[in-house]
């Protein structure tokens, strides 16, 4: 059951009673996958006042800010596997020309409360920088994120490079951010696409127990 209290805590950007409501949570033994879910359906909330004129890209950037606080808070930002145990690799990045990591962030925090082992190579990222770091890691799945429509080349010139140098073979490739879709997965080549983190999480564990 979601505690309404955390996402209005966070949908209204009240950071002290956030922390509060989170480290009191905390204390109680809760489950931190679940109190990691109501921050980001909080974030998505955020987002759709931001869409409806209500908020600010200042208020995006604040809310998220303070998710990610909250998620440090929680040790849910450690490369630590929690269980000891690798469900798989993913490596992660916003593509180049593109900084945004909110979402991108949220996504990697909850890879990582499932057990994967995730690689951030954080924003703003080129095509050599995914394909050095592919040849380097190894991993599973590739999530690339790309919030800006003026992006979508640069994505699909990623991918067109991986598939170039041979190394979409054993790899999965996942799109995030507000591009996803099912056409424009096609269109640049992704094997698939999530509108939101959970989602996303899903869609990896399925293509990992194929």
């Amino acid at each position: 059951m979601m505690d309404t209290k955390i996402i209005s805590a966070v949908e209204t950007i009240d950071e002290k009673r956030a922390m509060k409501l989170v480290a009191a949570e905390i204390e109680l033994g809760k489950d931190k996958k679940e109190i990691s879910n109501q921050l980001n359906y909080a974030l998505q909330r955020v987002a759709t006042r931001y869409e409806a004129g209500e908020y600010y890209i200042a208020d995006l950037i604040m809310a998220g800010e303070l998710v990610s606080n909250l998620l440090k808070m929680m040790g849910m930002d450690s490369t630590q596997l929690i269980n000891g145990k690798s469900l798989g690799k993913v490596v992660v990045g916003t593509v180049f020309d593109d900084i945004h990591d909110v979402g991108k962030n949220i996504f990697v925090s909850m890879l990582r409360a499932e057990n994967f082992e995730v690689v951030d190579i954080g924003t703003d990222v080129s095509t050599e920088k995914f394909i050095e770091t592919i040849r380097k890691e190894k991993p599973d799945i590739l999530g690339i994120s790309g919030i800006l429509t003026s992006v979508v080349e640069n994505i699909k010139q990623v991918i067109d490079e991986i598939n170039a140098q041979g190394l979409h073979e054993k790899l999965k490739i996942i799109l995030g951010g507000a591009l996803a879709g099912t056409d424009y997965a096609k269109y640049v080549g992704a094997d698939g696409y999530s509108g939101d983190a959970i989602e996303g999480v899903s869609i990896c564990k399925k293509w990992l127990e194929q």
